[in-house]
């Protein structure tokens, strides 16, 4: 009687434990998120992966979710694709979309969808254009103020060394892309501010080959060109290659060195700022972009409208002067 008691006492604190924990799996709350990527072609983009990761997770038990599940589709730089791998997300029941959009324009169509289906939609790094379906929040650079930054402290050393930009050359981005316009208006902006022309645009759509091609001609065209604005690092070998060939890969001081003003400071470039063939360049902040992203992205999905539904944040002026010492995300991807 007395050993059938114990066996009944010990089935029900089974019971009961088995009770506690399976309310603790039903309680158990997942957060799920469709991360769709125009592209993920580089090390910027699994720093952006890593950085918006943690952030999330970090305030997830804050917000009541045990665990942040993240859903990735790359597009390949093809819109179509970008919309229906969207699409597939929103048939998945996501809880939220985040996007790296392709193209500015078109990414409103999948926005519309997504709000339809009562799913929010953020925009990250690469925003909407005006009007029409926006995305619940923008989070990202400020590209406009990148260019001008870069392009400012290039004009301001070359005057303070005496030297007159001279037939300036600008690679440029896609026209698809609104930080690639940006990054147009901010070395516009600073040009003006110094007096300074822009003598050509070269189109590369973040395509190298086409960089190559387009300054190779461009240089070709004006031989007397000191002063070249790149929109982004990666088109620096192409610069490299044109350079080299016309006896012109000079470093900073120098006799016939190629003043260059160049953005986001990729692994690439962080010995070309070293070495002095890249004067100026301005970083993205990844850890504040994230930590701008991660609050809003809880706030939206609690039903809360964002205080501001566009946040952008400054980066970072690189050059030979402060390369070593500042903290830059991609000195862990070198």
């Amino acid at each position: 009687m007395k050993a059938s008691k114990i066996v009944l006492a010990l089935m029900a604190t089974l019971v009961l434990f088995l009770s506690a924990f399976t309310s603790s799996a039903a309680d158990a709350k997942t957060l799920t998120i469709g991360m769709s990527w125009a592209h993920k072609n580089d090390s910027l983009f699994y720093a952006m992966d890593a950085t918006l990761t943690a952030a999330m997770a970090a305030l997830a038990p804050e917000k009541g979710y045990d665990k942040v599940e993240w859903i990735h589709v790359i597009a390949n730089d093809d819109a179509q694709k970008q919309a229906s791998d969207i699409e597939d997300l929103i048939t998945k029941g996501v809880d939220m979309i985040v996007s790296y959009a392709y193209d500015a324009e078109a990414i409103k169509s999948s926005i519309a969808s997504a709000h339809e289906a009562g799913i929010p939609f953020i925009c990250y790094d690469r925003d909407a254009t005006d009007g029409g379906e926006q995305p619940d929040a923008f989070i990202g650079l400020d590209t406009t103020d990148q260019a001008y930054t870069t392009g400012k402290a290039l004009f301001q050393a070359m005057k303070d060394a005496g030297v007159t930009p001279t037939d300036v050359i600008s690679i440029v981005g896609s026209l698809a892309d609104r930080n690639a316009l940006n990054r147009i208006e901010g070395f516009k902006r600073a040009a003006d501010e110094y007096g300074v022309t822009i003598t050509q645009e070269v189109p590369s759509e973040w395509d190298s080959n086409q960089a190559l091609q387009g300054f190779s001609a461009a240089y070709q065209g004006h031989p007397n060109c000191n002063t070249v604005l790149i929109a982004s690092d990666f088109i620096i070998t192409s610069v490299q290659s044109v350079l080299e060939k016309a006896g012109k890969w000079i470093p900073a001081g120098q006799e016939g060195h190629i003043w260059i003003g160049s953005q986001d400071v990729f692994p690439i470039s962080i010995k070309f700022i070293q070495d002095g063939f890249i004067d100026f360049d301005t970083a993205y902040d990844l850890e504040a972009m994230a930590a701008n992203f991660a609050p809003i992205a809880y706030d939206i999905l609690e039903g809360k409208t964002p205080a501001a539904r566009k946040v952008t944040v400054s980066g970072k002026v690189i050059s030979k002067a402060n390369v070593n010492s500042e903290q830059l995300w991609a000195k862990n991807y070198q």
